[in-house]
């Protein structure tokens, strides 16, 4: 039985972009049930019947998303040169995609909400857009104007709020990295266990889970212990299917699933992310579709939602996927993975404490 470090370095496939995908398609399947029911439909929603209340699939799939890039955020920290190199790769992946799916949203939002096309011209609402743009937000692309006959209104790209706390989670990781946390790795451990029992004992006490505020900081540190203590995580396919049923199990005994989900979810995430050969997902690795699916997704099927006839979870899923993965294909191919490439642009470091060295100016 190897390590997890062994199984990263092993060769035999990394299957993270394809699991990233999928979790991408299980927030829209959420979605797809208030956005075509309304308020309250989020009730009907498979994974929340089956868990008793305690998750739905898209708020499972968020924060394993959390998990994976508390994971490769901390390996590219890692392997940064430095704090400008690791800040630009950051900066490159979240901020093109982003701006262009605010852009479309609004797009959309011109398109099919006439009312709203005067405010939408002027110079506040502009403003906010580029505040949105700049700071990771949504604010310009919420008004009770925006699809007012839709079972839930007022939402252009309701997607799009973890955007900034996915941002906050990696400018974290360059505070740990400029004060040297990352070679305690026990600390950080220590930290984590900290913050699961905090949670924890919130999830206990009754609260929901899509209100705490230590939720995604507990799967980002989570995953971040696995890659920091990778040498020491045992990979074994027993392993994993012994946290699954563990899963299984406290689905049905509130709040256990949503506890057990960071480290036994996490582990399973682990298991078929490195722990399987599957050739057949090889494409992923070179194409990574799930940002552009997680990031068109929400405006399309409000725009399926417009018509009353196609107001069911299942029909706005079955309209909606092939179009969102049509543009996030094209999402990756003309956006995303030609800044990515600006990544490997020869940069000059400044460093005033070798300028002071050298007494040059």
């Amino acid at each position: 039985m190897g390590s997890l470090s062994m199984k990263i370095t092993s060769g035999l496939g990394n299957n993270l972009n394809a699991i990233r995908l999928l979790l991408a398609l299980m927030v829209m399947f959420s979605h797809a049930f208030p956005l075509s029911i309304g308020g309250g439909g989020e009730l009907h929603e498979t994974l929340y019947e089956l868990t008793h209340g305690q998750m739905a699939s898209g708020s499972l799939a968020v924060d394993l998303f959390f998990f994976i890039s508390g994971l490769l955020i901390t390996a590219s920290w890692l392997r940064s040169k430095s704090m400008q190199n690791y800040l630009m790769k950051r900066i490159l992946r979240i901020y093109p995609a982003f701006i262009v799916s605010v852009l479309f949203s609004a797009a959309v939002v011109w398109m099919t909400t006439p009312s709203f096309r005067d405010e939408m011209a002027s110079t506040t609402w502009l403003i906010s857009l580029a505040k949105d743009c700049l700071f990771l937000t949504e604010k310009s692309l919420c008004s009770p104007a925006i699809f007012p006959m839709n079972p839930i209104k007022e939402w252009a790209n309701g997607s799009l709020w973890t955007i900034p706390r996915e941002f906050q989670c990696y400018l974290l990781v360059a505070v740990l990295g400029l004060f040297c946390v990352f070679k305690r790795r026990s600390l950080i451990l220590g930290l984590t266990l900290a913050i699961i029992v905090w949670y924890s004992k919130y999830l206990l006490s009754g609260a929901s889970v899509e209100f705490l505020d230590s939720r995604f900081l507990s799967f980002f540190l989570v995953g971040m212990v696995c890659w920091l203590w990778r040498d020491k995580i045992p990979m074994s396919p027993w392993i994993s299917f012994g946290c699954f049923v563990g899963l299984l199990i406290s689905s049905q005994y509130k709040p256990w699933f949503a506890i057990l989900l960071p480290t036994f979810g996490g582990y399973v995430t682990l298991w078929l992310g490195y722990g399987m050969k599957t050739a057949f997902l090889a494409w992923t690795r070179k194409t990574d579709l799930s940002y552009g699916t997680y990031l068109f997704a929400f405006p399309i099927q409000q725009l399926v939602a417009m018509h009353p006839s196609l107001r069911s979870p299942w029909i706005n899923i079955v309209i909606s996927v092939p179009i969102t993965l049509g543009l996030a294909w094209i999402s990756w191919h003309l956006v995303e993975k030609r800044f990515l490439a600006m990544k490997k642009i020869p940069h000059v470091d400044f460093d005033p404490g070798a300028l002071e060295a050298t007494g040059k100016p």
